[in-house]
């Protein structure tokens, strides 16, 4: 894969600045006039009250001792000027105290000192880095990482190579992507992103693949969007579709089937009264952001009167088979079996439930790269979702079952 190459400085801002939004300014927050001269007062006794507080945390540490508090400096020899170590840890470093700063600074003028999380509207957080795939979310936003041809050729020629090494087990393949939340809910991305790029490298690859003919890989971006009316899809604090949002991914990826198997099973029917809408301290962005009580997650799971017509009877080290509970041995029906692959372990949670309550025998693999017993159980059809952020994944032969 190549790198990413930034083609202007000015249309991509650095990820620094992601969060300096002229509209959280102290001005647009509180206006002047009669309310300036109580904001001082406010702020002067906010500063006064923080400032005893880390003095009488400070004088209080430095009285008991030293050898716990300074363990990043104090290596067990006598220095001759403590008070700078012990200050750095009981004030500067201390952790209690970062995260009241952090909190104090969202709940004054609405932004995060972070680069790590980008923070939108309608407290919906969205990732800026991701160390793994060494990918920058808001610069795909930007168009930024739109592909070259010889990616774009890349990708063909991977799913033409997958397609092939799956056929040789007897299996047709199926390449789904999910998109990030920012391409699904780009309105909701801070107002100084701007709109999203038409050459992002998700959108560059579906259009791309579209005029190749390539039939096996579906992008979920338009179904998902379609879906939005529905209700929330996302997690707002955590890159990942909520149980609303995997069971509309469920029944586009059903749509990929030819006629005639569709005809035999019975797609899962959910309406809203079917999801249950709850809250919890946010998930994974808002923890990096040191703000998990403050920025609240609203998730969506499916009702405790799903009715569960499988059970997994083989599970093993790489992989687990579910196949159908007695009582409902007439409602799945035997053909065909499936094997689903899940770039995130998280995506096969939520799912799991809604294929396992389609097909007669679901096999969910727990590796990239399925081995010869997995398929050896016979699939007929492979899904493979991976997200947007991983579609290099369709091309670095990580993908391609393993001998």
């Amino acid at each position: 894969m190549n790198d990413p190459v930034f083609t202007s400085e000015k249309s991509a801002p650095k990820i620094s600045q992601l969060n300096v939004n002229d509209e959280s300014h102290i001005e647009n927050i509180i206006p002047g006039g009669k309310y300036s001269r109580a904001f001082g007062i406010i702020t002067i006794v906010l500063f006064i009250g923080i400032l005893l507080s880390f003095l009488v945390n400070f004088g209080v540490s430095a009285y008991l001792g030293t050898e716990e508090l300074v363990d990043a400096y104090f290596d067990g020899e006598n220095h001759q000027n403590i008070f700078l170590p012990v200050f750095s840890d009981t004030f500067y470093l201390s952790k209690e105290v970062q995260n009241n700063i952090i909190k104090i600074d969202y709940s004054l003028f609405g932004r995060l000192p972070t680069s790590d999380v980008i923070l939108g509207q309608d407290e919906f957080l969205f990732p800026a880095f991701d160390s793994q795939s060494d990918y920058i979310y808001a610069a795909d936003y930007l168009g930024e990482y739109k592909p070259k041809g010889s990616e774009l050729d890349s990708y063909y020629n991977g799913i033409n190579e997958l397609t092939k090494a799956y056929k040789k087990y007897g299996a047709e393949v199926f390449f789904i992507v999910i998109p990030n939340s920012q391409t699904v809910y780009s309105e909701k991305m801070p107002e100084y992103m701007g709109e999203i790029s038409n050459d992002t490298r998700l959108k560059s690859t579906t259009r791309y693949l579209s005029k190749r003919g390539i039939t096996n890989y579906l992008d979920l971006t338009d179904a998902l969007i379609a879906a939005k009316s529905q209700g929330e899809l996302y997690n707002n604090t955590e890159d990942s579709l909520n149980s609303r949002g995997a069971y509309y991914a469920y029944l586009a990826v059903l749509e990929l089937l030819p006629d005639d198997v569709r005809a035999e099973i019975s797609a899962v029917e959910l309406n809203d009264a079917d999801f249950v809408k709850h809250t919890t301290d946010g998930k994974e962005l808002a923890r990096l952001a040191s703000l998990e009580d403050k920025i609240k997650n609203r998730t969506v799971s499916l009702s405790t009167d799903f009715v569960q017509k499988y059970e997994i009877l083989l599970k093993f080290d790489n992989y687990e088979m579910s196949s159908p509970k007695m009582l409902y041995k007439n409602d799945l029906p035997s053909y065909p079996r499936v094997l689903m692959q899940f770039s995130s372990d998280w995506d096969r949670i939520i799912m799991t439930d809604y294929f396992s309550n389609t097909f007669g025998t679901t096999i969910y693999s727990f590796s990239q790269s399925p081995t010869k017993e997995i398929l050896n159980k016979d699939p007929a059809y492979v899904f493979y979702l991976i997200h947007e952020k991983d579609l290099p994944l369709l091309s670095d032969g990580s993908l391609m079952p393993k001998p």
